[in-house]
């Protein structure tokens, strides 16, 4: 019958060869560039984002459109600069990613050399209510992914790749750590909220731009921004804890620096509107301590309320 089928359908057979190989093709490269060493990765990341910067790219005009309407109040220089500096920051975010995933243990938790305010998840855990780990676009998110996929057995939630061959190879890597992974959809709502009424510890991006029926505008630096509901409501119906998190880059090559936040009380308000402009400020405090770090290049206005102009 399979012989029948593979005749029948050469064309899907074609197609499942093709996955398959772009499957191994990205993965044989994602860990030969996890061989190099920290150095390595940050200069050839580095590079990327200069050129990047230096030859007008799409991310850049995101950038300087994105730093213009959250940072007024920064010089022409300043935001030049800042341009820059965070292009250079994406740029070694992409190339630390291959070691995070397919790095060896010790390496990987080598690089992490310090964590403020672990006290407060440890703390929180204790309480048995679930912890939401609020972990925006902010330094570099998967090294706090792997950090808390092998200490604190995160749960996190993602949106799948397009790509069938990409997203396996992320799903595998992201659970090397020994998190977990729920897709951002029903079911994985579902996944989030059983492992919150369980006493764990769930992360997800509160800065992603999120499907319309899940979301709200909320101010983020003085502009509508869509942002999801989705941390509200689960706070509402499991009395869990939220915290948000970092893993800021020590720069000159000296590892991460892992942080921990409170959030405000706010966050916890039944009302929709206090809920996310409380979690929007949060991301902001975060963004403010090292703003170079922030993924500018983001579209984060990319959805904005009727009658408001187009941002990109």
């Amino acid at each position: 019958m399979d012989a029948l089928q593979c005749a029948a359908n050469p064309r899907e057979v074609g197609g499942a060869v093709q996955k398959k190989l772009k499957f191994w093709m990205v993965l044989a490269l994602l860990r030969g560039l996890a061989l190099l060493p920290w150095a390595a990765l940050e200069a050839l990341g580095a590079a990327i984002g200069y050129c990047l910067w230096r030859f007008d790219s799409r991310e850049r005009h995101i950038a300087a459109a994105n730093i213009a309407l959250c940072l007024p109040q920064l010089s022409a220089a300043e935001r030049a600069q800042l341009e820059r500096a965070t292009l250079i920051h994406f740029g070694r975010v992409a190339a630390e990613i291959a070691k995070i995933w397919f790095g060896s243990r010790a390496a990987v938790d080598a690089a992490v050399v310090a964590v403020e305010g672990e006290e407060l998840l440890t703390a929180a855990l204790a309480e048995g209510r679930g912890v939401i780990i609020l972990a925006p676009h902010h330094g570099n998110w998967e090294m706090l992914g792997s950090y808390l996929g092998r200490y604190h057995a995160l749960t996190t939630m993602y949106l799948p790749a397009k790509d069938e061959a990409v997203d396996a190879v992320v799903r595998i890597a992201r659970m090397r750590s020994g998190a977990q992974v729920a897709p951002a959809n029903a079911a994985g709502v579902r996944t989030m909220l059983k492992v919150l009424k369980q006493g764990g510890l769930a992360g997800m991006l509160p800065d992603q731009v999120p499907k319309q029926a899940g979301a709200e505008f909320a101010p983020f630096f003085g502009q509508p921004a869509l942002t999801m509901t989705l941390p509200g409501n689960l706070l509402q119906k499991t009395g869990a804890k939220a915290l948000f998190g970092c893993a800021f880059r020590v720069e000159g090559g000296k590892g991460f620096r892992i942080v921990f936040r409170a959030a405000a009380a706010e966050v916890y308000a039944p009302d929709a509107a206090v809920s996310l402009a409380a979690l929007n400020r949060g991301v902001e405090d975060l963004i403010r301590e090292c703003p170079q770090q922030y993924q500018w290049e983001y579209k984060r206005f990319k959805i904005q309320p009727e009658g408001v102009p187009r941002r990109y």
